[in-house]
C-alpha cells in the first residue's frame, strides 16, 4: 500500500452508535414513544470520517469484533473515504457499542457504553503501526485508549503534533503527567475542570482552566461549552472565547467529534487557533443539524457556507 506524504493517523475507538430520541417527556421506568437508529460512531472513528470528508488522507488505527457490527463499521468507514486497512477484527471480542438516549430537544439524557475491546489496544498491539504514525502530519488520539497506550503513543510521536480529545471526565484523567507532549487538547468544561483542578463554568473560569492546562505543557487548549460556545488558549497564552450560534438541534451526538476534526483540519491548513475555532464550530453546527453522528454532506465548502451565515460574538485577551 502506498501511503501519501501528507496524511493523518487517528488512533482510538470505533463503535456502533445506537441513538434513541423521545418524542416528548416521559416518566422514569416507563416506555416512551420515540425513534431509534444505529449508525457508525466512536470518537476516533468519527473524527477520521470527518477529516476524510474535509479532504484529508486519513488512516484509522482501531479494532472491532469479528461480528456483524464490526463488519458494518468497517464498510461504512471505508465508504466515507477513510483508509481502513488498520481496523483489525479481533477474535472473541464484541465490537464496541454506545447507546445514548436523547430528549425531544436533542440533548443527551444518558448514555451506556460497552467498550471492553479497547483494553486490547495495548502498546504491544500498537507497535506494528509505529512507522505509519511516526510519518504522519498529525497524530490524533482519543482518551478511550488506556493510560499506558496514551503514554506510549505520545512518547513515540517525536516531532509529529499530537492532538487529543479528552472524551469524558473519567477518561481524560489518563492524561495526567502527559500534558507536556500534547500539541492540541480538546476538552469540555467538565473535563477541563477535572484536569486543571479549577472551576470552568463561566467563560472566565473556562479560559482560566485552559490557561492552567497550557501552563502545564499543552501547546493549545480548546474548551467546548456546548450551547455556551467555545473558549481557548493558544500557543502564546492568548485567550479567546466565541459564543455558539443560535440553532435548532436535531441530535447532539458527534458534534464534539466534528469540532475536533475541524480543529485538526485547521491546523493542517496553517490557520491560527483564533481562525480555527470558527471553522471547527461550523463543523459542529452542521453535525448538530443532522440525525447522524457524522453529517453525510460535510465538506470544506459546506463548512465555509455555514460560517458565512453564523454571526457570533468573539473576544480575545492575553494571559
Amino acid at each position: 500500500m502506498i501511503v501519501p506524504l501528507i496524511f493523518v493517523a487517528v488512533v482510538g475507538g470505533a463503535n456502533m452508535d445506537i441513538v434513541a430520541r423521545t418524542h416528548g417527556d416521559g416518566l422514569t421506568g416507563d416506555s416512551v414513544p420515540g425513534q431509534i437508529h444505529c449508525s457508525p460512531g466512536g470518537v476516533a472513528r468519527n473524527v477520521a470520517e470527518n477529516l476524510a470528508r474535509l479532504g484529508h488522507s486519513t488512516h484509522l488505527i482501531s479494532g472491532v469484533g469479528d461480528d456483524e457490527f464490526g463488519r458494518s463499521l468497517r464498510l461504512a468507514t471505508e465508504a466515507a473515504g477513510v483508509e481502513v486497512a488498520r481496523i483489525l477484527a479481533l477474535p472473541h471480542e464484541r465490537t464496541a457499542t454506545y447507546l445514548s438516549v436523547h430528549g425531544a430537544d436533542g440533548e443527551m439524557i444518558m448514555a451506556v457504553n460497552d467498550m471492553a475491546i479497547l483494553d486490547r489496544f495495548t502498546p504491544e498491539w500498537l507497535q506494528p503501526h509505529a512507522a505509519l504514525m511516526g510519518s504522519a502530519s498529525a497524530l490524533v488520539l482519543d482518551c478511550n485508549l488506556t493510560a499506558a497506550s496514551l503514554a506510549w503513543l505520545i512518547a513515540q510521536a517525536g516531532d509529529v503534533p499530537v492532538m487529543v480529545d479528552g472524551v469524558s471526565v473519567q477518561k481524560c484523567q489518563r492524561l495526567r503527567g502527559l500534558l507536556v507532549g500534547i500539541h492540541t487538547l480538546k476538552v469540555n468544561h467538565l473535563e477541563a475542570q477535572a484536569l486543571s483542578g479549577l472551576p470552568a463554568h463561566s467563560t472566565e473560569e473556562a479560559q482560566a482552566a485552559a490557561l492552567a492546562l497550557h501552563r502545564l505543557g499543552v501547546r493549545q487548549v480548546v474548551v467546548s461549552r456546548g450551547a455556551l460556545g467555545v473558549c481557548w488558549c493558544d500557543e502564546a497564552g492568548v485567550l479567546g472565547a466565541r459564543d455558539a450560534a443560535s440553532m435548532s438541534v436535531v441530535n447532539s451526538s458527534g458534534a464534539g467529534d466534528a469540532l475536533f476534526a475541524g480543529l485538526v483540519h485547521a491546523h493542517l491548513t496553517g490557520l491560527t487557533l483564533a481562525e480555527a475555532v470558527p471553522f471547527a464550530m461550523a463543523c459542529a453546527e452542521l453535525t448538530l443539524s443532522s440525525p447522524f453522528a457524522n453529517h453525510p454532506e460535510l465538506s470544506v465548502g459546506a463548512v465555509q457556507a455555514r460560517q458565512s451565515t453564523s454571526i457570533c460574538h468573539y473576544e480575545s485577551t492575553s494571559s
